[in-house]
């Protein structure tokens, strides 16, 4: 095996520009998810619940740490998990794998906490369109939080298709065999 490209998305971006690409998607996601959520709903939005989102939202991000979890519930033994506080109060809950998987199923587990959360949110914005708004908030909120992982998906896309991922300090690593 031999290393056909390294992936850091902090290094390669910066930190302060994957910010400032959260807030966009945030608003992007809010305004187009608030229009179709609340597009056959006529009557107003209703405000009764607001601590419930409130109560909600500190619990989208170790929702969305413990789906990446259970999809690699198979390496569940090589997993490490490592905590730190980024600017004095946001947690920051990194997994890292001490073992190679597949690309196939390292593009399972970015992509799972995405489409189950998503779906949820939406299927819960048509169910309850008094409190689509709600919904538009937290989904724009969990697809801010997705950005890296899409970033990821992004650059593993052009990968081999029987390309292995590791894990090392310098980022992802994608290997593959020494024949292509």
């Amino acid at each position: 095996m031999h290393c056909w490209k390294t992936i850091n998305i902090e290094r390669d971006y910066g930190t302060t520009r994957l910010y400032l690409l959260a807030c966009i998607v945030f608003v992007l996601v809010f305004c187009f998810s608030y229009i179709a959520l609340s597009f056959q709903f006529i009557a107003r939005h209703e405000a009764h619940y607001l601590w419930l989102l409130i109560i909600a939202i500190p619990f989208i991000y170790p929702i969305h740490k413990a789906l990446h979890y259970f999809a690699l519930f198979k390496y569940r033994k090589s997993v490490v998990f490592h905590f730190k506080i980024r600017y004095i109060f946001i947690p920051i809950i990194h997994m890292q794998l001490q073992q190679s998987i597949s690309k196939k199923m390292y593009l399972f587990t970015l992509l799972t906490p995405f489409m189950l959360i998503n779906t949820a949110l939406i299927i819960g914005g048509l169910y309850v369109p008094q409190y689509a708004h709600y919904f538009s908030f937290l989904l724009a909120f969990h697809c801010s939080i997705c950005l890296m992982d899409i970033l990821y998906v992004k650059h593993l896309m052009s990968a081999p298709k029987n390309a292995i991922i590791e894990e090392t300090p310098r980022g992802y690593e994608i290997l593959v065999p020494l024949n292509l």
